[in-house]
């Protein structure tokens, strides 16, 4: 029993008040007629014995009513047993249909498994059949006819997705709850060891489950695989073409192995390499010939396994000759783009060459040549330029922004139309995003001082990339339709920095140029189950466009109009393109985690099992629901309500008493 408000209990104090007016009645005595009283002595007489407690059913009651009213207040409560009716139990039989299933025959064998429990089921049983790889997918809703659940069984098929048995757990959970069954899971999988979340807690499963682990995996699954392959995406000079791949063996001996580079199902190169066993080795690929235009490649050992899904790695390769950045300044300054030429230039496979011009040219420039602007230290523009620069970036360009001393006047970026205001302070960068795709590699900007920025007050959807060290904004990137903006509150010179004369300024130049030209390395191969990106701003009416392995368009004309995004969720190449126009060629491979076949330990697949509760042979259980509290503040103002009648009825009886004449 407990109280949900305790302090109401002080109220109980009061008590104390029909006791003492109790107390405090005199004790009456007849008048006697005498003479004379001056001969009699003074004293003082005692009150103490006429003090004493009289009516005390009548002061019973009193108390009590105080003492209910207490109580009534503070709301008394005790937890009480909920037994609901008795819950119908569901037999859910999943089948693990993840990358790894596809090894040898286990496939086959889990469907025959699931076939076999789905048969020992007693005809009245309900039960349903999921799928489960990184999702848990429900093929059938709850049956007790075997027909369309053997079907469901028959028809599943492995996937190219990795198996996450952590989001198995939590969709058993959920299930339990929605439905308020008792849940009997029979889980039909390889049971690998990669699948396991970080925490085991998180294998816990729901208090009304039972769990069966039936695994398919064998004492040893040998398996070698291509693990990783490190390629530039893009290719602007053949002699410097290098691939560099991993080859790794997960319970196997040492071996040597055969490996091949393959461009458009060609084989271009071969080399044997050594494996320790259980290990892994590296194989690297030098100055091989990529003609122009895109390739689908591949590095693949040979040899074959029992998975041979993962014997080769496929990665996209472009040939092409370097593109175009427009670099504009005002007309007469030559010297500004010095500094981020020499930059450009010295950085490796940019693929990205220098053309400086006026703001007077860029108004009759085809501007959808360029991979991108730069736009340094302009100031305002001429609105017709700013518009012609403006339709460039919405339709898929990228522009760079530097705000450097000329700017000071304007107090307002030029497209973007942020506002600033010009500080004139010597700071250094305080903070830099690692985690952007603009600025990955570049590391810090360690002892670049600044002597002149502009406060850039950012838009509510824009991403501050750098600060300086009293918080401002330093590089913030924003979204105008397909396009995207990088802009940099200082200049491009060593005038408002001395930034051209670190280290660190050759690769933030890089790194940005091909974030702005779209040659980031990380969209061209991707595991199975990422995002590819179709369109970053609204309808802007134009269609994007999915090719997928096996040549098929894999979007509808309504996903093709507004689709933002598309999931890549097979082994092999997507020809992609994005509403801005823009085609790529996206190779996709399986996560190789898959690819170590080592099976959980079975101490651990006993601790696992434990974690659900039996059903019982009847297939019902009663379900018992925690305690809840049961308030019993209603009973306490009925009996205070009744003290206080009581109280009433006697009080009347005493009155009535001490009228009668004596």
């Amino acid at each position: 029993m407990g109280f949900l408000s305790p302090w109401f209990l002080l109220g109980a104090v009061a008590i104390g008040l029909p006791i003492w007016l109790h107390l405090l009645r005199q004790h009456r005595r007849t008048p006697m007629s005498f003479s004379s009283v001056m001969f009699f002595e003074r004293r003082v007489q005692s009150s103490i014995q006429q003090r004493r407690l009289r009516y005390l059913l009548l002061l019973a009651m009193r108390v009590l009513v105080l003492l209910f009213l207490a109580l009534a207040f503070a709301s008394p409560f005790v937890n009480r047993k909920v037994v609901a009716a008795t819950a119908r139990t569901l037999t859910v039989i999943a089948v693990d249909h993840s990358f790894s299933m596809r090894y040898g025959n286990r496939m086959r064998q889990a469907k025959l498994r699931a076939a076999q429990e789905l048969s020992a089921l007693r005809g009245n049983t309900l039960a349903e059949i999921v799928a489960v790889d990184s999702r848990v997918e429900a093929l059938t809703p709850p049956l007790m006819d075997r027909r369309p659940l053997l079907s469901a069984i028959e028809s599943i098929e492995p996937t190219d997705l990795a198996s996450s048995f952590g989001q198995f757990v939590r969709a058993m959970r959920v299930r339990e709850q929605t439905t308020g069954m008792w849940l009997d899971v029979r889980f039909v999988s390889d049971m690998q060891q990669t699948s396991m979340p970080r925490s085991f807690k998180d294998l816990q499963m729901g208090p009304h489950t039972a769990l069966h682990l039936i695994s398919v995996a064998g004492s040893r699954a040998p398996n070698w695989a291509v693990e990783a392959v490190n390629a530039s995406p893009h290719v602007y000079d053949p002699r410097s073409t290098q691939v560099t791949a991993t080859i790794s063996g997960w319970q196997t001996d040492a071996s040597t192995k055969r490996v091949s580079l393959l461009m458009d199902g060609t084989r271009i190169a071969s080399k044997d390499i050594r494996v320790p066993p259980s290990g892994r080795a590296e194989v690297e690929f030098l100055g091989f010939n990529v003609p122009y235009g895109m390739h689908r490649a591949q590095v693949q050992v040979e040899g074959g396994d029992e998975l041979a899904e993962d014997d080769a790695f496929p990665f996209s390769i472009e040939r092409s000759d370097p593109r175009k950045v427009l670099f504009l300044s005002a007309a007469g300054r030559i010297r500004d783009p010095v500094y981020y030429r020499a930059a450009m230039e010295s950085a490796p496979d940019t693929g990205l060459v220098i053309r400086p011009a006026s703001l007077e040219q860029a108004a009759s420039e085809d501007l959808a040549q360029y991979a991108f602007i730069v736009l340094n230290d302009v100031g305002a523009l001429p609105p017709s330029t700013e518009q012609h620069i403006r339709e460039y970036v919405q339709n898929g360009g990228s522009l760079f922004v530097a705000l450097g001393p000329a700017s000071a006047g304007a107090a307002r970026a030029p497209v973007t139309a942020d506002r600033y205001g010009t500080a004139h302070q010597v700071q250094e960068a305080d903070f830099i995003d690692g985690q952007a795709a603009a600025l990955r590699g570049v590391g810090n900007l360690a002892n670049v001082r600044f002597f002149e920025v502009a406060r850039l007050d950012p838009k509510p959807d824009a991403r501050v990339l750098v600060k300086l060290a009293d918080g401002s904004p330093l590089l913030i990137e924003e979204r105008i339709g397909e396009g995207r903006v990088l802009t940099f509150g200082s200049g491009l010179d060593n005038v408002s920095n001395d930034f051209p004369l670190h280290t660190s300024f050759v690769p933030f130049v890089a790194q940005t140029g091909r974030y702005l030209g779209g040659n980031d390395e990380s969209a061209r191969t991707l595991v199975v189950g990422s995002q590819v990106e179709l369109r970053a701003g609204g309808d802007n009416g134009a269609a994007a466009s999915v090719i997928g392995p096996d040549g098929k368009s894999e979007l509808t004309l309504n996903e093709a109009a507004k689709a933002v995004s598309f999931p890549l969720e097979r082994n092999g190449f997507y020809e992609v393109q994005r509403a801005h126009g823009r085609r790529e060629l996206v190779a996709v491979h399986a996560d190789r985690r898959e690819s170590d076949l080592t099976p959980i330990p079975e101490q651990t697949l006993a601790l696992w099992r434990n974690m659900g509760e039996p059903v019982p042979a009847s297939g019902k259980r009663v379900v018992e629901q925690p305690g809840q509290p049961w308030n019993m503040w209603r009973y306490a103002l009925l009996l205070a309500l009744a003290a206080a009648l009581a109280e009433s009825i006697i009080a009347n009886r005493y009155l009535l008493k001490g009228r009668q004449p004596g």
